[in-house]
């Protein structure tokens, strides 16, 4: 670990640019020494996670005025979408958000809810990628006014009682700084009379303003920046801006832009990294959530010569979380991945974790945690080592909240995409009763056979030889019934049962209810009579394959926690089928009289300067054969030999549903613009490939086959080159934002004549219902699109998932409809 006292002369420094993907501003939580001087309730929460950034006020409230409190919303009003946290101070609570034109600062008042004056700081920030519409930095209250940054880098004073501009600048045209991918989302906060903000420019990590004018004062910090934002923390006796950024931690001097000192950090990823944030974790130890998959205890060790520091120790036991923990008393609190946790500082190893309440934000309240889930409840739990220990609860929101709470004069104030709220602490009143996770109703599953099992055992003295003995009867697992409904089974050991799967999306999971005075779990929903879904159980927040169902696969789309991974490691998974599904013939197992054969090529392509390997599927007969045969182009092809298995495939279609075709498979990974790549097709491949093989060398004669990220390419190709291909294959095509506006002026653009085009989604495709975004959704709306420009589109959505053990399914519907037996082009 790099030791660094003092290592840059003031104002200069570098950094490197670099666009990322992640989401969320956090910000670093600071000492407690700084908020013993907040005790009572009368305070200010000035910016995200607080004046100082700590997420923490130490001070006596309601919540310890009695043995229990219950919440009451005082007000709930509709605003707009955005991620922007809420500060508060001098009666006024401020937000931003988007209003479909602008992006807004606005103001409520404290005590009604009432809007007191709305500023256009921007135009409208659309999300993408994954991200929703608005905002993402949270504003600061400090020196009478109001220091908002939109996502594009307009930076604003606005006076605090009236709503007027006092000044504004702009990161990228007047600083030089380098927009991150989802946009600025770093959170100013203000010392020394300073507004201190991290930049991510050539010239500075880290930059002070001049509250009054907007001056810039001075830059520092030889590094880049994503969604990380500055903190203050008690260092020496004194307080310093702590900076996380993407290398190192830097602890700086306010008033005049000194580096105190500099610490690598070796963070990665977009949970970690990109959104790292430091907590104080007792005398000069730093905890980081610096990893995706794992967090660490820094130790500072101070030296004559400056400071070094090394890692304690590295656990898994906080990950895969944008929410900012907190510190009290020897233990960090935290989501890891959706479950609560509590975790000993010293050791690294978690006290206890519990699904209740929910995935959600949390901050530290006189020794309680109050959360807020994404599903929109508010929830008090009591900061203690012991258990999960809930007091009251209240549901505020019917749509997704996704920033941290705030608190200030004894009431919290919280936000969702499209409404902002304050809650009051009310003492001696009993929590409101409510449900934390959803799971099938009653009404819903009395309608289904095994609502008579479930009767039986209710009813039963002896309930686990019911059970028993059900369990016992039945054929297979999960338990499908004609009627549509599918009951997921787990019997066993396990305090914490839940399943996940397709039929959820990533980061997400369904709690399984335990029959009580059993051993048995359970979950019900209705599917589709013909659906195909993957699903795994977490037994005590571990993955589980079901061990009452012997079909497996895996999938190269998933890993742990149920997070996406594109590392190219499977995951395995149990699969079902509902009762219409149908097993397709080109995936049996049996021997196939006649193979085809497998060619393994490659050539040194002069025009994109690297080799291109490729093999070649070759149908029976074709050596013997006068005839030409049509070829499908498939980018990205080695997965769709390695785990798509199409050349196996392909064996038992030749012939029998689809034309014998050539299979050329691509292992070469396209990025970046697709012009030398077509060339390279057009150019060099497609010329070697009708020399050696007899194939149709025509538009008509040739497919463009792209499955998941491949299949934009797919499209790319084929829309550019009428002139080389005439048909287009594709299976889930990844159309993420960055891509539609290329597919779209593409079609929009289109003369020739239509090609042919085989595309297909997943209902239960790639997707997360938290996070903006759905690949068979927008699969869907770029179909749409097509077939208003006149494309016919053979295909559309199945109910199935994603990754491989979904696409192999339809093999047979796509070559069909690109090459069907007994047609010639």
């Amino acid at each position: 670990m790099a030791v660094s006292k003092n290592k840059y002369p003031k104002n200069q420094c570098f950094c490197a640019k670099r666009l990322a993907v992640g989401l969320i501003a956090t910000c670093i939580a600071v000492s407690s020494s700084f908020n013993t001087a907040m005790a009572g309730e009368n305070h200010d929460w000035a910016g995200f996670r607080g004046s100082t950034g700590d997420g923490t006020f130490i001070g006596k409230t309601k919540l310890t005025e009695s043995d229990r409190c219950g919440l009451k919303i005082a007000w709930n009003k509709k605003i707009a979408s955005g991620y922007s946290g809420i500060a508060v101070a001098g009666g006024y609570a401020v937000t931003m958000f988007s209003d479909g034109k602008n992006d807004v600062v606005a103001a409520f008042d404290t005590k009604s809810g009432k809007e007191a004056w709305r500023y256009d700081l921007a135009e409208y920030y659309k999300g993408h990628d994954g991200s929703h519409d608005g905002p993402i930095s949270t504003p600061l209250i400090a020196d009478g006014k109001v220091f908002a940054l939109d996502a594009r880098g307009r930076f604003a004073a606005i006076d605090l009682k009236t709503g007027k501009e006092v000044w504004k600048t702009h990161l990228v045209e007047d600083h030089a700084c380098a927009k991150p991918h989802y946009g600025f989302g770093t959170s100013p906060i203000f010392l020394d009379g300073v507004v201190v903000v991290q930049m991510n420019s050539e010239k500075a990590a880290v930059s002070g303003f001049d509250p009054k004018t907007g001056k810039l004062l001075w830059s520092s910090g030889a590094d880049g920046t994503n969604y990380q934002s500055p903190i203050q923390y008690a260092w020496n006796g004194a307080t310093r801006i702590l900076a996380a950024c993407n290398k190192s931690l830097f602890a700086i001097d306010a008033s005049n832009g000194d580096i105190i000192w500099e610490q690598e950090h070796a963070g990665e990823g977009a949970r970690g990294l990109m959104s790292l944030t430091a907590v104080p974790a007792g005398a000069d130890r730093l905890f980081l959530a610096y990893k995706d998959d794992s967090s660490s205890l820094l130790q500072l060790i101070r030296e004559e010569q400056g400071v070094s520091s090394n890692h304690v120790w590295e656990d898994k036991s906080i990950r895969n979380s944008y929410n900012v923990p907190v510190y009290l008393d020897g233990h960090v609190y935290a989501f890891s991945s959706r479950f609560l946790t509590c975790v000993d500082v010293e050791t690294g190893k978690p006290k206890w974790k519990a699904r209740k309440p929910g995935d959600g934000f949390l901050i530290l309240v006189d020794g309680h945690l109050v959360i807020i889930t994404k599903e929109g409840s508010l929830h008090i739990v009591k900061a203690t080592p012991e258990k999960y220990e809930e007091i009251a609860r209240v549901d505020v929101f019917d749509d997704l909240a996704w920033c941290h709470p705030s608190y200030s004069d004894g009431a919290i104030y919280v936000r969702s995409l499209d409404a902002i709220a304050r809650i009051d602490i009310v003492p001696n009143a009993p929590t409101e009763p409510g449900s934390d996770m959803k799971t099938a109703s009653k009404d819903a599953i009395s309608k289904s056979k095994f609502h008579a099992f479930l009767a039986e055992v209710n009813s039963a003295d002896d309930k686990q030889a019911v059970v028993n003995k059900f369990v016992a009867t039945q054929k297979e697992f999960p338990i499908v019934e004609e009627s549509g409904w599918v009951h997921f089974i787990y019997k066993g050991e396990g305090t914490d049962l839940a399943v996940a799967g397709d039929m959820f999306g990533a980061r997400q999971e369904q709690p399984m209810k335990r029959l009580a005075d059993t051993d048995i779990f359970y979950y019900s929903m209705p599917l589709e009579p013909d659906a195909r879904l993957n699903y795994i159980f977490m037994r005590d927040f571990e993955e589980t394959l079901d061990p009452r169902n012997e079909r497996k696969t895996y999938s190269m789309m998933l890993t742990k926690d149920m997070e996406m991974s594109f590392s190219g490691e499977p995951f395995e998974m149990s699969w079902f089928s509902m009762p219409k599904w149908k097993a397709p013939a080109h995936l049996a197992e049996t021997e196939v009289a006649h193979k085809g054969r497998v060619d393994t090529n490659g050539f040194d392509s002069e025009i994109l300067g690297t080799k291109v390997a490729y093999d070649v599927y070759v149908p029976y007969e074709h050596d013997t054969s006068e005839t030409r045969y049509p070829v499908a182009y498939v980018h990205s092809g080695q997965a769709a030999e390695d785990h798509g298995k199409m050349a196996q495939s392909l064996d038992r279609l030749c012939g029998s549903s689809i034309r014998p075709t050539i299979v050329v498979f691509i292992k070469y990974t396209h990025r970046g613009p697709v012009e030398p790549y077509a060339d390279m097709l057009a150019k060099e491949l497609i010329p070697m490939v009708d020399e050696t093989y007899r194939t149709e060398k025509s538009p008509e004669g040739r497919a463009s086959v792209g499955i998941g990220f491949a299949g934009v390419t797919a499209f790319v190709w084929a829309l550019k080159s009428p002139e080389v291909v005439g048909k287009i294959g594709t299976q889930s095509p990844f159309i993420f934002d960055f891509a539609k506006g290329t597919l779209d002026k593409l079609v929009e653009d289109h003369d020739s004549l239509p090609p042919t085009i085989y595309m297909e989604w997943g209902k239960y495709d790639f997707r997360n219902p938290h996070e903006a975004w759905d690949i068979g959704e927008t699969a869907a709306e770029f179909a749409s699109t097509l077939q208003k420009k006149g494309f016919k589109i053979q295909g559309g959505e199945v109910h199935d998932g994603t990754g491989w053990s979904s696409w192999m399914n339809r093999y047979d519907a796509m070559f069909s409809a690109l090459f069907p037996k007994g047609t010639a082009s």
